[in-house]
C-alpha cells in the first residue's frame, strides 16, 4: 500500500474524529474552532458537519461568492465539500435512508464557522442542486461530492413575468374586494376586451378601436385609443354593497375633447324608482376637468354635480370614482393621480340618496343618456382608457404606490421591491433612496431587472449570507468608507503577496452612455491614461468604444448622461497597480482574535488597506475594495482570498454643498528639493487653463483646511501649511531698517538705515533727500515670476512736486530693474505706471489715470505680476474691492533674469515736503506659494528636481 504507515494512521484517525478537523477542529484547526454545515431537512436546520471532510485528510470545503474579478457582474455563489454517505441519508431515491422525500433538487444549505463573539459567521447560504453518489469497489467508502448554488444560480433561470408592472400589482394578489378587472392590454387583432377574472366578463366594443396604440403609461402595455369606438363590459353579481369604487387609467388629449364628452359611466342596479341608477363622469370644456353627476334610470338629474378642476388636457391619470354609504346618504368622491408626478388631486361631497346598489355595467365613451347637458356624443378622440376595476371596497387611493409608474422610481428602492414581489429576503448597505432614478419597469427575469438597476447606479448585488435571499450595496455607501481590515506587511498577516497588476484590462478612458435613443460621450483627454495616442496617453479605451452603453434611466437629458458617462471614465482611468487578489489564512499565528472577527465580517465592497508594503512595490498603502471571496476551509486552515478593486476612485467623493477639495489644474516645484527638505515652493504649471489673464489657480493658505496630502515624483508627503511666498503686515517695531517679514525673509534697505522704520503697522521709506531712492529688498529672489500685492500711501500731500513709490521685480540691481509705479501728485491725483530701468536708463511701458484722489494715509493697493515677457498692473483703493481688469499689461524681454524683489520709493526734485514718507503695508507675493510639509508619508523619501508636477494625492470627486 503507497505511503507511510504514519501518513495511513492520520488518515484513520481523522475519519475517527481523533485528529483536527469537524469533529475536533475544522478549517479554524489552529484556534479549535469547527466549521458547521446545515442542511434543511423537513423544515428544520440539521447539523451535518459529522459527515463532512471525514472520509481522508485531503478534504475540504471550497466556497466563493460575489464578483470573480473587477468590472462583472455578481456571479452566484458556490460551493464544493464531501458529504460521507454509508447509510445513504444523502442519496434522495434510497428508500432505506432516513432522509428519504425530504431531501432533493436545490436543497438549503448553510455553512458557518463561530464569528469570535459566541455567534456564527455564515460563509454560504445556498442550495444544493444534485446529489452525486460515488463509492469504491468495496462498498466501504461511499461518499457525495456536494456542489452549492446561491440563489442567484436559480433566479437567473426564473421565467420573464406575463404581464405589465400595473397587472401585477393589481392582480398579483387580486384583493377580495376586486368584482371586476379589465386590463385593456390586448393585442391589435383582439376583438373583445379580456376580463382578468376567471369568473369576469368580457367588455364589447363598439365602433372601430385602434388596441394596442398608446405607450405613454409606463407600467402598462400599450392600451387602446378610443377614437372611433366605445367600451362597455357588464360586472358578474355579487354581494349588494355599502361601498363602490371604479378606477382607471386615462389619457386626455391636450386639444381636449367637446363638452360633454362622457369618459366614464357606472351603472348599478335600480333599487326603486326615482333613485340613482347611472353615474356620468364627463368632460366639462367650461373647466377642462371632469364632473361627476347622478342620474335615475329615466335620465333625469337628481341632486347636483360634483365638479372636478383639475385641468386634464394632456395629462396622463389614474381616476378613482367613489361612493361610501353614510347613513341615508351617499359620499362622493373624484380623485384624479397625476401618474408623472405622484400627486392626487380630491374632490368630494354628499349626495342624499337611499343606498347603493351593485355595479352592472361600466362604459366608456358611451353617448350622453343624461336628460339635463352637457350631453356628449359617442366616442372619445385621442383617448386612451386601461386597467379598469370595479370593487365593492374603498381602498387607499395610493395602494399601487410606485407600481403604478415606476419611471423615476429609485434603483435601490427597486431591487427591494422586486425582491418583495419574488418573495426573496433582502437586505442593503446605504440608503436606497440615495441611488440612481430608474427609467421604466420592462417585462424581462426579475433578476434582470435587479441587475439593470445595479447597472445604472453601479453599486453591488450580493447573496444574502442571514438568509437565501440577496441584497444591495449603494454606490454611495463605497464613497468615503474607513478601512474595514487593515493588514500588516511586514506583520506577516497575508498569506499571499499580494502581487500588483499593471494592465489595460479595465481601462476606459471614452464612455458614451444611451438613454432611450438618446446619446451622450464623455472623455478623458489630458493625462497619461487620456485617449490622446502614445505616449501622451494611451488611445482609446472602453468597454464600449464603438457603441453606447444602454442604460435604464428616468431622464435622456443630456446632464445625467453626461454624469453617468464622466462616472465610469472616471472609474476606467485609475492611474495605479491593481491587486486582484489579496490571501489571509484565519490559522496563522499573526492573525489576531480581533482580526478574525473583522475577517469574517467583511462586506462586498468594504475597505481592505495592506499597510508596510516593501518597497519595491512602490511603497504607497495598497487600498482596496472588497468585490468576492474565495475560502478554502480544510484541517489544517481556513484561507480566504478577496477579489478587489483599488478602493482610490470612492475614496475622496465630495458634493457641491459640502466640504470638497479640487487640485489646482496644474502646479509644479518651482525649485529644487532634496529628501531631507521640510519645505517647498510651489508655483501654478505653465500649462494651467486660466479663466483670464494673469488669473492663475492657487493653492489655499487657509489653516483651517490643513493638512492635507500631495503627491509629486511618487512621493507622498503631508501639507501641514501654505503662504504667499512672502508676506508681511508691518506688525514689529524696527528702526534704522525693516527687520524681518512675517513669513521669516529678512529685508535688506539701501542707502541711510535711519530712513527706514517699521511702526504703527506700516513699512517706511523716509524721504529726507529728494530725487534719491530708497529700497527695501528680499536678497535672494531668484525667480523672475511673481504675483505682488502691497498697499501704499504717503504720510503727506504732495507739494512742489510728485512722491512716488511700489514694488520691483526682476531686480537685478539699482539700475535693471522692472517697477510699477504709483505716482502721487500735488493735485491729489494718482498715476500708475509700468516703468523698467535698464543700464540706468528708464523708460516708461505704459501709464494709468487713477480716477481716484488721494489724502495722506489712505492706502491704495498695487497688484504687480510678472509671467514670462508679460508684465501686468492695476491699482484700486485697498479699502474696496479688486478691479478685475489690469490696468496696464506690456509684453518685454529686456530683463529675464532677478536677483532680488522689493519696494521703491523717492521724491521729486522739485517736491518741497519736509521728510515726507511713502509707507507700505499688507506686502504678499501670492505666486510663489511655501509650502511647509511632512516627508515619506508613503514610505517614500526622495529628491525632486524643478519642474516636478505636484497635485493633490486625494483629489475630490464629485458624486454621481
Amino acid at each position: 500500500m503507497p505511503g507511510s504507515v504514519a501518513a495511513r494512521s492520520m488518515a484513520w484517525q481523522r475519519r475517527m474524529g481523533g485528529a483536527p478537523g469537524p469533529l475536533g477542529a475544522s478549517g479554524e484547526a489552529s484556534t479549535g474552532a469547527p466549521v458547521t454545515v446545515e442542511l434543511l431537512v423537513n423544515g428544520v436546520w440539521v447539523d451535518i458537519t459529522p459527515y463532512v471532510m471525514v472520509r481522508d485528510e485531503q478534504g475540504q470545503i471550497t466556497l466563493t461568492r460575489g464578483l470573480r474579478d473587477e468590472g462583472n457582474q455578481t456571479e452566484q455563489a458556490t460551493g464544493t465539500l464531501p458529504l460521507k454517505n454509508q447509510d445513504g441519508r444523502f442519496t434522495p431515491r434510497n428508500a432505506m435512508g432516513i432522509w428519504y422525500g425530504l431531501i432533493g433538487r436545490n436543497q438549503p444549505i448553510r455553512i458557518s464557522v463561530p464569528d469570535g463573539m459566541g455567534g456564527k459567521s455564515y460563509r454560504l447560504w445556498g442550495e444544493i442542486p444534485k446529489w452525486p453518489a460515488s463509492w469504491d469497489p468495496t462498498g466501504n467508502d461511499v461518499w457525495v461530492d456536494v456542489s452549492v448554488n446561491g440563489i442567484l444560480q436559480r433566479l437567473a433561470q426564473g421565467p420573464a413575468p406575463e404581464r405589465s408592472v400595473i397587472y401585477n400589482a393589481v392582480a398579483n394578489p387580486l384583493p377580495s374586494s376586486v368584482v371586476a378587472y379589465w386590463p385593456c392590454e390586448d393585442p391589435s387583432d383582439a376583438t373583445t376586451i379580456a376580463s382578468a377574472l376567471v369568473s369576469g366578463s368580457r367588455m364589447t366594443i363598439s365602433g372601430t378601436p385602434t388596441l394596442a396604440s398608446y405607450s405613454g403609461f409606463g407600467a402598462s402595455d400599450p392600451l387602446p385609443d378610443l377614437t372611433t369606438s366605445s367600451l362597455s363590459g357588464g360586472v358578474v353579481a355579487y354581494d349588494e354593497p355599502t361601498a363602490t369604487q371604479v378606477r382607471f387609467l386615462c389619457f386626455i388629449p391636450a386639444i381636449g375633447l367637446s363638452d360633454g364628452k362622457v369618459i366614464c359611466s357606472i351603472d348599478q342596479v335600480d333599487y326603486s324608482p326615482g333613485s340613482a341608477q347611472f353615474w356620468e363622469l364627463y368632460y366639462s370644456a367650461t373647466s377642462t376637468s371632469l364632473t361627476l353627476r347622478m342620474n335615475a334610470s329615466d335620465g333625469s338629474f337628481l341632486g347636483i354635480e360634483l365638479p372636478h378642476t383639475l385641468d386634464v388636457r394632456g395629462r396622463q391619470m389614474y381616476v378613482s370614482v367613489e361612493f361610501q354609504e353614510s347613513g341615508t346618504a351617499i359620499t362622493r368622491a373624484v380623485r384624479i393621480t397625476d401618474v408623472n408626478t405622484g400627486l392626487t388631486y380630491s374632490v368630494t361631497d354628499t349626495a342624499n340618496v337611499t343606498q347603493l346598489s351593485r355595479v352592472t355595467k361600466v362604459q366608456f365613451g358611451p353617448a350622453s343618456r343624461s336628460a339635463v347637458g352637457p350631453n356628449g356624443t359617442q366616442f372619445l378622440p385621442g383617448v386612451a382608457i386601461g386597467h379598469v376595476t370595479v370593487e365593492n371596497a374603498i381602498t387607499a387611493v395610493g395602494a399601487l404606490g410606485v407600481r403604478l409608474n415606476p419611471i423615476g422610481e429609485a434603483a435601490g428602492r427597486r431591487i427591494q421591491r422586486l425582491c418583495g414581489e419574488n418573495g426573496i429576503a433582502v437586505d442593503w448597505i446605504g440608503d436606497l433612496d440615495d441611488t440612481v432614478d430608474m427609467g421604466a419597469q420592462g417585462k424581462t427575469n426579475p433578476l434582470s431587472l435587479m441587475q439593470e438597476a445595479v447597472l445604472a447606479d453601479d453599486g453591488l448585488l450580493y447573496e444574502n449570507l442571514a438568509a437565501l435571499g440577496l441584497g444591495y450595496r449603494t454606490r454611495a455607501s463605497l464613497y468615503n468608507q474607513d478601512p474595514a481590515l487593515i493588514l500588516n506587511y511586514t506583520g506577516f498577516n497575508l498569506a499571499e503577496v499580494p502581487t500588483p497588476v499593471e494592465d489595460d484590462r479595465y481601462l476606459a478612458n471614452k464612455v458614451t452612455i444611451s438613454v432611450l435613443g438618446v446619446t451622450a460621450t464623455y472623455e478623458e483627454t489630458a493625462g497619461p491614461l487620456s485617449t490622446a495616442p502614445p505616449p501622451t496617453g494611451v488611445g482609446v479605451y472602453g468597454p464600449n468604444a464603438d457603441s453606447a452603453l444602454s442604460l435604464n434611466l428616468a431622464t435622456s437629458d443630456t446632464p445625467t448622461l453626461l454624469d453617468q458617462a464622466a462616472w465610469r471614465v472616471h472609474i476606467g482611468t485609475v492611474d495605479e497597480a491593481r491587486h486582484p487578489q489579496i490571501s489571509v489564512n484565519l490559522a496563522h499565528a499573526s492573525i489576531t482574535p480581533e482580526m478574525r472577527r473583522a475577517i469574517l465580517s467583511l462586506r462586498m465592497g468594504d475597505r481592505v488597506q495592506v499597510i508596510n508594503p516593501p518597497a519595491w512595490l512602490g511603497g504607497d498603502t495598497i487600498d482596496q475594495l472588497v468585490l468576492g471571496f474565495e475560502e478554502s476551509i480544510t484541517h489544517f486552515e481556513h484561507r480566504i482570498t478577496f477579489t478587489c478593486a483599488p478602493a482610490s476612485p470612492y475614496n475622496t467623493i465630495g458634493y457641491l454643498d459640502t466640504t470638497a477639495r479640487f487640485d489646482t489644474d496644474g502646479s509644479q516645484l518651482l525649485t529644487a528639493i532634496g529628501p531631507a527638505d521640510t519645505s517647498m515652493v510651489v508655483v501654478p504649471s505653465p500649462t494651467q487653463t486660466v479663466l483670464s489673464p494673469g488669473q492663475w489657480v492657487l493653492w489655499t493658505t487657509d489653516p483651517a483646511e490643513f493638512p492635507f496630502d500631495l503627491r509629486l515624483g511618487g512621493e507622498v508627503v503631508r501639507a501641514t501649511g501654505a503662504t504667499p511666498w512672502l508676506s508681511d503686515a508691518f506688525s514689529r517695531t524696527v528702526s534704522n531698517g525693516w527687520g524681518s517679514a512675517d513669513t521669516g525673509q529678512a529685508w535688506s534697505v539701501a542707502g541711510t538705515a535711519s530712513d527706514y522704520a517699521v511702526g504703527s503697522g506700516v513699512g517706511s521709506h523716509i524721504l529726507t533727500t529728494v530725487t534719491t531712492t530708497r529700497r527695501s529688498f528680499i536678497d535672494p529672489f531668484l525667480f523672475t515670476n511673481f504675483d505682488f500685492y502691497v498697499d501704499i500711501t504717503t504720510s503727506a500731500t504732495a507739494t512742489g512736486g510728485s512722491l512716488f513709490g511700489g514694488p520691483a521685480g526682476r531686480y537685478m540691481d539699482s539700475a535693471n530693474l522692472y517697477t510699477a509705479r504709483m505716482e502721487f501728485t500735488t493735485s491729489n491725483t494718482l498715476i500708475l505706471s509700468l516703468r523698467k530701468l535698464v543700464n540706468g536708463n528708464e523708460t516708461s511701458l505704459g501709464v494709468y489715470n487713477l480716477p481716484d484722489t488721494y489724502a495722506p494715509g489712505t492706502f491704495f493697493r498695487i497688484r504687480f505680476q510678472a509671467q514670462g515677457s508679460v508684465f501686468r498692473t492695476k491699482a484700486w483703493l485697498a479699502s474696496g474691492v479688486e478691479t478685475p481688469e489690469w490696468q496696464i499689461s506690456v509684453v518685454d524681454g529686456d530683463i529675464s533674469t532677478a536677483n532680488f524683489i522689493g519696494l521703491r520709493s523717492f521724491s521729486a526734485s522739485s517736491n518741497t515736503n519736509v521728510n515726507p514718507s511713502v509707507n507700505y503695508e499688507n506686502a504678499n507675493i501670492i505666486n510663489p506659494q511655501t509650502f511647509t510639509m511632512t516627508r515619506s508619508i508613503n514610505g517614500i523619501t526622495k529628491a525632486h528636481a524643478a519642474g516636478e508636477d505636484v497635485r493633490l494625492a486625494n483629489p475630490t470627486i464629485i458624486s454621481l
